[in-house]
């Protein structure tokens, strides 16, 4: 899965890994999924529905759950690897071999997708749903049979048909233990996300951009957003907690139009710095990309918020949790962008989905009118960051 710099993705994977164990530490996420992993593993899956769960929490459960998984997982590919020793041409890695520019968020998001639907929704959520098999020993065949089928599919990654014995898969089945937790605990969208982070990492030791002056300058440049915008805070950051709410509140008490430009542009910095330090590809730009110019921005800004308030309202028909719905939007949009290594695909998934997510509840707070306002001093204030991109590999 290496791309032209090996070194610096072991580099962003092991730095994701650190950051993440600390965040799930600090909240104390990894006691509570200890906790209900013992009870899956026991026979006692059921208890781990009682109680209220709330989106609040899923977060920091699902980075314990990947930070708890992804060491089991390589363990298990290990194990496997001293019984039956090493294998051959291996069809992910030709693929990162052979990447190019393209969509591939949306390519890997919607196999991932896929594979949850297949082992997770239809065997532990829709078949229980018939009376033959509900019950606690019925999902136990059920998690048994779709786990390990879904393991299984994965000997088809393996291009030579001798290394295609079944402990091959013991990787896919042991993480697939950590992602039925996860869904009994909040539903499919969480063991996507879940299934998705833990890919997302590994993803990171493909990179292929290199690392030089316009990415220091870059970093300088997003530094300064964050730093001043920081300072020009007079509201604290707090005050967006019922922006994590299952029933959202967007306009905050006491807030304005600059607040809200601050909250915006400190938060996305505060991550363009964490991913610039831990070396992350950004997506493809293309060189000769051309300015809107001031009709052009007259034209697009109303557009693009019709977009997203329109999408956001069609949504609403089908997914009445609010931070779900702006979740899926927020998926919905990374589908668009571009990259052609798997390090720029995980950036978009640890600093574009968070992102919009933010950008979301700023612009349900203005309203359509002041977003557009909103809209544009954001793209003054990118325009250096623009500029410097275009000088990027």
């Amino acid at each position: 899965m290496h791309g032209k710099n090996p070194l610096l993705g072991v580099w962003s994977v092991f730095g994701t890994y650190v950051l993440l164990t600390l965040i799930a530490v600090k909240l104390g996420a990894v006691g509570t999924v200890l906790e209900g992993m013992g009870q899956l593993l026991t026979g006692s899956v059921y208890q781990l529905t009682q109680g209220k769960t709330t989106f609040l929490m899923m977060v920091p459960t699902i980075i314990a759950v990947v930070v708890l998984e992804l060491p089991c997982t390589i363990g298990a590919g290990i194990f496997q690897g001293v019984l039956l020793g090493k294998t051959s041409k291996h069809s992910v890695s030709e693929f990162f071999k052979n990447m190019t520019e393209g969509n591939h968020f949306f390519k890997f998001f919607v196999l991932v997708l896929a594979e949850e639907l297949f082992a997770r929704g239809l065997f532990l959520g829709l078949l229980p749903q018939i009376p033959a098999l509900s019950g606690t020993f019925a999902f136990y065949v059920l998690f048994l049979l779709g786990n390990g089928i879904w393991a299984l599919v994965h000997l088809s990654n393996f291009k030579n048909p001798e290394d295609r014995h079944w402990m091959r898969t013991l990787p896919q089945f042991v993480a697939g233990i950590f992602f039925t937790y996860i869904f009994v605990k909040y539903g499919l969208l969480a063991a996507v996300l879940a299934h998705f982070a833990s890919n997302a990492i590994l993803f990171a030791f493909h990179k292929i951009q290199r690392v030089d002056g316009v990415d220091a300058l870059l970093m300088i440049y997003t530094g300064v957003c964050a730093a001043v915008s920081y300072l020009l805070m007079e509201k604290p950051l707090t005050d967006a907690l019922p922006w994590l709410a299952n029933e959202p509140v967007f306009e905050l008490p006491g807030w304005g139009f600059w607040d809200y430009v601050k909250i915006s542009v400190f938060i996305p910095s505060c991550f363009g710095l964490v991913f610039g330090f831990l070396l992350y590809d950004r997506g493809e730009v293309k060189k000769d990309k051309k300015s809107l110019g001031p009709f052009g921005y007259a034209v697009a800004i109303p557009l693009v918020l019709a977009i997203m308030f329109g999408l956001y309202a069609f949504l609403g028909l089908f997914i009445s949790n609010v931070p779900y719905r702006i979740l899926v939007l927020a998926i919905l949009f990374a589908f668009l962008q571009q990259g052609a290594s798997g390090s720029a695909v995980a950036r978009t998934f640890w600093a574009g989905l968070p992102n919009v997510y933010i950008t979301m509840c700023v612009l349900q707070a203005l309203g359509f009118w002041a977003s557009a306002g909103w809209l544009l001093v954001n793209a003054l204030i990118s325009a250096p960051r623009e500029v410097l991109n275009k000088y990027d590999d």
